[in-house]
């Protein structure tokens, strides 16, 4: 039976009979959150079309082309009118061009985005030493306030978008001088794996391994900004990284394994390769990014391998050298490849 002041709460918070009808204090503490998440979500999809001014149909494929079904939505807003309106004018055949690509990237994108920040909720924010799980109406509203929060949040993500677009337009610009290929981009690619995080990972708890991928990820992303780059993704025990000039892609890579051989016993090992790649919905694929996915698997633990592309490089900076340690047959690679060492005698920067 539900709590009744959990029942009381939520009624004065506007929650219907119905919305409550046969719900235990779980899913009633859920429903506090859904009514701030949903808060000014009113039209209907015919109604949402109607006012933007298109019809069901285009409305229909327009969410779609997103990763979104409507039929799963709770509702629309005046949000969804203004963005039915841009997307369906199509007076330049825009979105007929970036349906199938960007809006595809965006959908993706925001999708990982809503599941990582709804993680971080429930793990980090709801389950804070010292709340009473007992107190249903204290869960509630901070499930309540934890989606007021969230959706407040949201409505800014346009500002940060907006900054990081200013800087990807200015690196862009950057990486293609010189270069007539407007898909190729020139640029570092690095990797970094932990040797040995299968073992590791099994004789952690599930919060030691939650708190162990958060703190790789974390140093990942903090080291590559430091210098200049971005991690384009993570994979497991694996991170891959860019930055424009090869010299800010090996600094990336030392410090990378340098931090990470402190977490939990890992033996980290890196590899690195520069030179023009091809640059698609915010991956990169092409020779180079394929030598140094291959170079790291080559590597011993606390290596950082690279190839004449880095080596040859000039200027190199922040005293960074290359020791020659032979060739190296790698897979998909029909000829041997010269590989070098990365070393630096500078300092860790922590």
């Amino acid at each position: 039976m539900a709590d009744p002041e959990l029942v009381e709460y939520l009624r004065s918070r506007g929650a219907t009979e119905d919305q409550m009808s046969g719900l235990e204090d779980g899913d009633l503490i859920g429903l506090s959150g859904d009514l701030s998440a949903t808060e000014g979500l009113d039209l209907t999809l015919e109604q949402l079309a109607h006012r933007a001014g298109t019809d069901v149909d285009t409305a229909r494929s327009l969410y779609a082309a997103v990763g979104l079904d409507p039929d799963e939505l709770a509702g629309f807003g005046d949000g969804d009118v203004e963005l039915l309106r841009l997307l369906s004018a199509d007076t330049t055949g825009m979105v007929e061009q970036v349906a199938d690509e960007l809006l595809r990237v965006a959908g993706v994108s925001l999708r990982r985005l809503a599941e990582a920040t709804v993680a971080v909720y429930v793990q980090d924010v709801e389950n804070q030493p010292g709340i009473d799980r007992a107190d249903v109406v204290l869960l509630a509203q901070l499930n309540s306030l934890g989606s007021e929060l969230l959706v407040r949040f949201a409505t800014h993500l346009g500002t940060l978008f907006r900054h990081h677009m200013f800087v990807a337009v200015n690196q862009q610009r950057r990486g293609q001088r010189e270069l007539v290929e407007p898909r190729h981009i020139r640029a570092g690619i690095g990797f970094v794996d932990l040797v040995g995080f299968t073992p590791i990972s099994g004789r952690l708890t599930p919060t030691e391994l939650g708190d162990y991928i958060d703190a790789f990820e974390t140093t990942a992303f903090e080291i590559a900004h430091r210098h200049g780059g971005r991690v384009v993704k993570s994979i497991g025990d694996e991170v891959m990284f860019t930055a424009p000039e090869p010299h800010e892609t090996a600094l990336i890579a030392l410090d990378l394994v340098r931090a990470f051989a402190s977490l939990h016993g890992a033996a980290p090992r890196g590899a690195i390769s520069a030179g023009d790649v091809m640059f698609r919905l915010g991956d990169f694929y092409g020779p180079v990014v394929n030598v140094a996915a291959r170079l790291v698997d080559a590597a011993d633990p606390g290596q950082v391998l690279t190839d004449l592309a880095v080596a040859d490089h000039e200027p190199m900076r922040n005293a960074i050298s290359f020791a020659p340690i032979g060739t190296r047959d790698l897979k998909g690679f029909e000829e041997s490849v010269t590989v070098f060492e990365v070393r630096s005698d500078a300092p860790a920067p922590y």
